[in-house]
């Protein structure tokens, strides 16, 4: 019999992780991974698992994805967050593909909630995520986003695009939790691009920016989703933006810190009070 193992990873979910592990009783299964939470997510989770690792907590969960898989057991792996629900139909489009076993790779359409809306337009729907897949089909790199490698030959389903086979993500909140997050993957992607060879460039810094938003609102229809949209639309922008100023930084100050650097400042200042200096002598400048 083909089993299937649903393998999440976690961090101070307590608010999330109950419903989310509720919907996936039905899997041979379930593997949690816990990042250093400091609620109650591992005792939540283990009222419906004993199957808990724990990981150091990393920049992206993306990170920790490989780790993650090696912990499941079974013949299948549905990878699922914490903030994501698996609806009865959906739990049925599962089981049947697995039962068919025609493919080793199978892609879902996602239903992203932002802001308290199921947003439709501006990229986010069909986002479609590939969670489904055999064990040793699919590996995982430290990347951001584009963290998935598929094994050569693996054959690839897209579920159809209809709501019954969408996994249900309630994503953002309100802006302060996007612009938090929006902050530490840019982090993350910009020091990717560095360590990738990437240099600042006026030219595709204005070229790419305005065209994410042109992207998000004009060309996949953001506009329809009213403030939703233009307001999402122009978050992204400033994803964009943030990014390529923190690669900026990252060459800026290669050779020496901003925190270095006001350091020297700071002595400067201070030697000048022990030596006496006089306060009409010209402050210390950033070298």
């Amino acid at each position: 019999m083909t089993t299937i193992s649903a393998v999440l990873i976690v961090r101070n979910e307590e608010l999330n992780i109950r419903s989310c592990l509720q919907t996936l009783c039905w899997c041979d299964e379930i593997v949690v991974v816990d990042m250093e939470s400091e609620d109650r997510t591992v005792a939540l989770a283990r009222q419906f698992t004993n199957k808990i690792y724990s990981h150091e907590k990393v920049m992206a969960f993306d990170i920790a994805r490989d780790f993650a898989v090696k912990q499941a057991t079974c013949d299948w792996i549905f990878m699922i967050d914490a903030d994501e629900l698996v609806t009865n139909t959906l739990k049925s489009a599962v089981v049947s593909v697995v039962d068919e076993n025609d493919y080793d790779v199978v892609y879902f359409p996602r239903i992203n909630f932002i802001f308290g809306k199921w947003i439709q337009n501006a990229g986010w729907w069909p986002d479609y995520q590939a969670r489904l897949f055999r064990n040793g089909a699919m590996s995982f790199s430290g990347r951001v986003h584009n963290f998935i490698e598929i094994a050569h030959g693996s054959r690839i389903k897209y579920l159809d695009l209809a709501e019954d086979n969408a996994i249900i993500h309630f994503n953002y909140e309100h802006s302060h939790q996007f612009i938090s997050k929006l902050n530490h993957y840019t982090s993350i992607e910009a020091r990717d691009l560095k360590a990738a060879g990437h240099r600042f460039s006026k030219k595709v810094f204005f070229v790419e920016v305005l065209r994410e938003f042109y992207n998000r609102y004009f060309k996949t229809k953001g506009y329809r989703e009213g403030m939703h949209g233009l307001f999402l639309g122009l978050l992204m922008m400033f994803y964009r933006i943030s990014v390529f100023i923190k690669l900026w930084e990252c060459h800026e100050h290669e050779k020496r810190s901003v925190s270095e650097m006001y350091n020297a400042m700071k002595q400067e200042i201070t030697a000048q009070h022990l030596t006496g200096s006089t306060k009409d002598e010209n402050p210390p400048v950033a070298r």
